[in-house]
């Protein structure tokens, strides 16, 4: 028993310092610091998301830094945008040694100059409905459309979303299933396209696809109603 004592103590004392840790925080700003943390067994990636929401021009910035399991990292950045001028923009760098998401990565920019493609677009988050069907001048590297419905949780908060507009080719790494994309954060989609976009004046769709259909995009969002 007192030779198996000290083995334990020496086994749990080498677990623990080969733990992962990684900075931890969040803010509401484009930069947050925080204290080192160790990681779970099976989160071996450090991750830092940070992202810029504009509606109707009003920016909203989020930064979050924490552990995550390899398998959820899908390195940035992307762009997305949405009709009346609502934009999202993410960048995410994962790293896998200790304290390496300790600095800072940039919010991605996009071009405002028309890329000659086009997107049927339709936005709702929560109880805010921006517009129904309608027809989208994409920008810069934003040559794909991209169609998705879900919801995304932060804490207690749920918001539903049905979204389609333009994106940058980073944005066709969604599919429809949880995805965490940073502690804490989990997007469950059910529902996620993405597809080149047409020239403007040709066809609007992807080829062989069913016809556009809000009313069905938002029903499919909402038949996510709880979390597990």
């Amino acid at each position: 028993m007192w030779v198996a004592l000290p083995l334990c103590l020496l086994s749990a004392l080498l677990a623990t310092g080969s733990a992962l840790q990684c900075e931890v925080c969040a803010s509401r700003e484009q930069s947050c610091s925080g204290r080192l943390q160790p990681c779970a067994p099976s989160e071996g990636t450090c991750i830092t998301v940070v992202a810029e929401i504009r509606l109707e021009g009003s920016p909203f910035s989020y930064t979050a830094k924490s552990c995550l399991e390899p398998k959820n990292c899908e390195l940035g950045p992307f762009s997305l945008t949405y009709p009346h001028n609502v934009t999202v923009r993410v960048n995410i760098a994962c790293c896998d040694t200790d304290g390496c998401n300790a600095g800072a990565i940039p919010v991605p920019t996009v071009s405002s100059v028309p890329n000659g493609r086009q997107c049927l677009s339709f936005l709702r988050v929560g109880p805010y409905h921006w517009n129904g069907k309608d027809v989208l001048a994409c920008t810069g590297a934003e040559d794909h459309c991209v169609e998705e419905s879900g919801i995304v949780t932060r804490g207690n908060i749920i918001l539903r979303k049905t979204a389609a507009g333009c994106g940058s080719p980073g944005a066709c790494v969604k599919t429809a299933l949880v995805k965490k994309y940073a502690q804490g954060v989990p997007e469950i989609l059910s529902q996620a396209k993405c597809y080149p976009a047409p020239r403007a004046g040709g066809g609007i769709g992807e080829p062989g696809a069913p016809a556009w259909n809000p009313p069905l995009l938002l029903r499919a969002g909402l038949q996510c109603t709880s979390l597990q």
